[in-house]
């Protein structure tokens, strides 16, 4: 039976208002912005701080490390338990925000503990509950996007991008102003990240969310799908893991490679590596709202995963060559804006490649392979350097980074020559 043009489709073909869907989007995005900066001051300094106060400067690394392991551990069991129970049930928007609050009140009550920890043991428990529960919320405010009505769904998943980036900005700016006040900093963020999905659920009526289910669960229409980048689910995980195993080493030898390369103490080298950590956010901010503005760069995958992989081995090389702030700042400002380009280009994708009927598991299976890279990165790149220099030697460990981007050049490389001859054949 053909429908009438002037009659509004059945409820169940019927995409969310764009207003409604506009809300929702902003309200995903203002989760992910608390969750992740909740996250930014134990990763980037209270961690290897507490590790070098509890059991020596010698042994901080080993410590930070571990913990850092365990938490990317407990981050890919949180993402798939979170996912998993996203899809259980109903599947409603409801329902999601549900499992969203959970997690990120575990995550807060962890956070808790860790601030009053007393042995390394106990801050690795913590970190490990932590990013269990903030880690699982964080995959299903990435599913939480798949409710959005698909003409818009591509602008909210570059835009979550932008926005969780901001939200770095957040506690790093924090953390130069009060270097001594990472633990409450990251306290209060995480209560905020609470408070965005308690807000929702008050004003997120059973009967709204029902409808919301019938509406998502039917697939998009070929005409109104995003135009994301075309890559297959594989290309996306495995891009996605190495673009995390050097990122998450990176965050993780930052502040220790500070303290010995410029040779400062504590507070001043907490507020001198904030300080290349805002430039390189600034540039990773950059990078997505350009991306943002004009959105045909997008289609561009190949060209522009080889500009990431360049900018990212410059940024790494220059960081291993000098010993001083400001060239430190460049290298993280070119850093930034690769990690930018290809973080952009593969959650777009994700999100393309995705529906809402399992949204959950299947953006649960994404963040869990990020989080495999989060958790091999930092302990296999230092075991190479120990097993190279002898000593945990930070210029050696940024080189030895630099080869993961270069993988990408040689694939987007490979990939756009095989395009290119698939072309010419189809012409003669």
């Amino acid at each position: 039976m053909k429908h009438v043009v002037e009659e509004p489709l059945p409820r169940e073909r019927q995409d969310p208002p764009a207003e409604g869907t506009r809300l929702l989007g902003l309200k995903a995005n203002l989760a992910k912005f608390f969750l992740l900066a909740a996250l930014v001051p134990p990763a980037t300094v209270a961690i290897a701080r507490r590790a070098s106060e509890l059991e020596g400067a010698d042994a901080a690394a080993g410590w930070t490390a571990a913990i850092i392991a365990i938490g990317s551990g407990s981050a890919i069991a949180g993402a798939l338990i979170a996912g998993w129970a996203a899809d259980l049930g109903a599947r409603t928007l409801r329902s999601r925000w549900w499992v969203l609050f959970g997690g990120t009140a575990l995550g807060v009550l962890a956070l808790a503990w860790m601030s009053l920890s007393r042995s390394g043991w106990e801050l690795a428990a913590g970190w490990g509950l932590a990013q269990g529960g903030l880690s699982g919320a964080i995959a299903v405010s990435r599913a939480l996007l798949t409710h959005v009505s698909a003409v818009h769904r591509e602008r909210s998943a570059v835009v979550m991008i932008a926005v969780s980036s901001v939200g770095l900005l957040v506690p790093i700016a924090m953390l130069m102003l009060f270097p001594g006040s990472a633990w409450g900093t990251t306290i209060c963020l995480a209560l905020c990240a609470a408070a965005v999905p308690a807000i929702a659920l008050t004003r997120t009526s059973p009967r709204t969310g029902d409808r919301d289910r019938a509406r998502a669960s039917v697939p998009a229409r070929e005409a109104d799908r995003t135009a994301a980048p075309r890559m297959s689910w594989v290309a996306v995980l495995v891009l996605g893991f190495s673009s995390q195993v050097a990122l998450s080493a990176y965050l993780t030898y930052h502040p220790l490679d500070i303290v010995a390369r410029l040779g400062l103490d504590w507070d001043r080298a907490t507020q001198a590596g904030t300080l290349v950590l805002a430039v390189a956010l600034l540039g990773l901010v950059g990078a997505a709202t350009v991306m943002l503005i004009l959105p045909r760069m997008l289609r561009s995958t190949l060209p522009l995963l080889s500009i990431a992989g360049v900018l990212l081995v410059t940024g790494l090389i220059l960081r291993a060559m000098t010993a001083s702030l400001v060239p430190l700042a460049l290298a993280g400002l070119l850093s930034g804006i690769a990690i930018g380009i290809s973080t952009t280009l593969l959650f777009t994708a994700a999100l393309a490649l995705t529906t809402s009927e399992r949204a959950g598991w299947r953006l649960g299976v994404y963040s869990a392979v990020i989080g495999i890279g989060q958790l091999i990165g930092p302990s296999l790149v230092l075991g190479v350097v120990i097993a190279i220099r002898g000593v945990p030697d930070y210029s050696t460990l940024f080189l030895l980074l630099a080869v993961i981007p270069f993988g990408w050049i040689t694939i987007a490389i490979v990939l756009m020559l095989r395009q290119r001859r698939r072309d010419a054949l189809r012409s003669c």
